[in-house]
């Protein structure tokens, strides 16, 4: 039984579009690590980037996920970058089974650069700042992850389709693993 549902993945690819859906789907209750952060702090992530910078950032982040505790029935859309601090990628391990939601680069940049609330676009070159990031994170992505769906031609709907489709599939092999393996 999925007790919660963790999307991870790089800014762009729909965490958060894909989060509603998932949880409309499921009836679990949705949650945005961004927007837990936003009300804590009581300002836009910009605003805390642009104040009191990266670092702190992470660290309102990482109180956010613990601040979640033994929670159970939510599907958690977490920051693109929450992943990066090996304690987060413990809990979220232990808080649910991670999909890593992701898409190719190209699409992922064009769907990012839509909105200008990109603290870690507002750069001289976005592009050159993005391809750098993504390349840092992918490796760690792939490993906090359980399964990972490549959004790229999905819609959200089809998206949260694939993962559910996907929680499917790891629960029927787990239940046969617990029953080849039980004495």
């Amino acid at each position: 039984m999925i007790k919660n549902i963790v999307l991870i993945g790089f800014m762009g690819c729909g965490k958060s579009s894909v989060g509603r859906r998932l949880a409309a789907e499921t009836g679990f209750r949705f949650l945005d690590s961004d927007e837990c952060v936003v009300e804590h702090a009581g300002m836009p992530i910009s605003e805390v980037f642009a104040l009191h910078g990266e670092a702190y950032f992470r660290d309102l982040e990482a109180e956010a996920l613990r601040g979640l505790g033994e929670a159970v029935g939510i599907v958690l859309a977490t920051g693109g970058g929450a992943i990066l601090r090996e304690d987060n990628r413990t809990f979220l391990k232990e808080f649910g089974t991670i999909c890593w939601l992701d898409a190719n680069p190209d699409i992922l940049f064009e769907r990012a650069s839509r909105s200008g609330r990109r603290p870690l676009l507002q750069t001289p070159n976005p592009r050159e700042s993005f391809d750098a990031l993504l390349s840092d994170r992918r490796d760690i992505y792939e490993q906090a992850s359980d399964f990972r769906i490549d959004s790229s031609l999905l819609s959200h709907d089809g998206a949260a389709a694939a993962i559910l489709e996907a929680l499917r599939e790891r629960e029927s092999t787990n239940l046969t693993e617990m029953s080849i393996d039980s004495p």
